[in-house]
């Protein structure tokens, strides 16, 4: 069993669900029945729900869903609810990312991700982008660090270099980057992105990686966060603009990377 490490107050119940139903297009995975009927009443459980309450709604037993619970990283069925609660914490949170609680001028919105790409010409940190490619190639392990978007943009990044042959780890759910980082060794390679610091707060995945001095590099557009001092390159993406707009310039960032990545090492061999 997966040991819980704090994920009551923790975000990614969705994500947990979510990896599962998207396994398989299957409908005779118990894991996968079960996602999928927690997934369709998400907005129907509140603090009155029971154990019984969640077996009716899965059609199952109770048994069932307790032995689920454990089987995704809960140590007992409360924390498996606690964590079903916090999914309107985590659609206010995409919410925020989203700007969805604002009227959004699109025309002007293009605009703003357009010019911030444009000024990123400007300091553009090409010759850093090389380090970094050095640093990933010399690298004998790589550890990605993120959550949210910016975790979804991390995976994309671990993908390109998988399929060079680059062995590269990521681990979505916040717990488990918890885990790994008590086992970062001085010869690893760890890879922080943060567009807003905010994944630097969680002291569990932040401080050991520092300690165990690491090559460290943080991927951010608030090069003045907390913590930023102690990494072995940090990554300004342009100026601090705003999250939503963020995002744009990470994922630019990254198909720059990888880009530079194959033209570096990995064209010459397929010629």
């Amino acid at each position: 069993m997966i040991k819980l490490y704090n994920v009551m107050n923790m975000a990614g119940f969705i994500y947990k669900l979510q990896n599962i139903i998207n396994a398989s297009p299957e409908n005779d995975d118990t894991d996968i029945i079960l996602a999928r009927c927690l997934l369709k009443n998400i907005n129907s459980i509140t603090h009155k729900t029971s154990l019984q309450d969640f077996a009716n709604i899965c059609y199952t037993s109770q048994s069932s869903i307790s032995r689920f619970a454990q089987k995704i990283g809960y140590s007992s069925f409360n924390a498996f609810k606690s964590d079903c609660l916090n999914v309107q914490e985590e659609l206010q949170e995409l919410a925020i990312d989203n700007a969805a609680f604002q009227d959004i001028d699109f025309n002007k919105y293009t605009s703003d991700i357009s010019h911030c790409l444009l000024q990123m010409q400007n300091d553009f940190p090409l010759s850093e982008l090389d380090q970094i490619c050095d640093f990933i190639h010399d690298a004998k392990r790589i550890l990605i660090f993120a959550t949210h978007i910016p975790g979804d943009l991390g995976n994309i990044l671990q993908r390109g270099l998988l399929t060079t042959g680059k062995f590269v780890e990521f681990y979505p759910r916040k717990e488990h980057q918890m885990k790994i980082a008590k086992e970062i060794q001085k010869d690893d390679l760890c890879i922080f992105i943060s567009l807003e610091g905010t994944l630097l707060m969680e002291k569990t995945i932040t401080i050991p990686a520092i300690m165990s001095s690491s090559t460290s590099i943080l991927i951010t557009q608030n090069i003045h966060t907390k913590f930023s001092q102690h990494f072995t390159k940090v990554i300004g993406l342009g100026k601090h603009d705003h999250e939503t707009i963020g995002k744009y310039k990470l994922l630019f960032f990254i198909d720059c990377l990888l880009h530079q990545y194959y033209h570096k090492y990995v064209i010459q061999h397929l010629k």
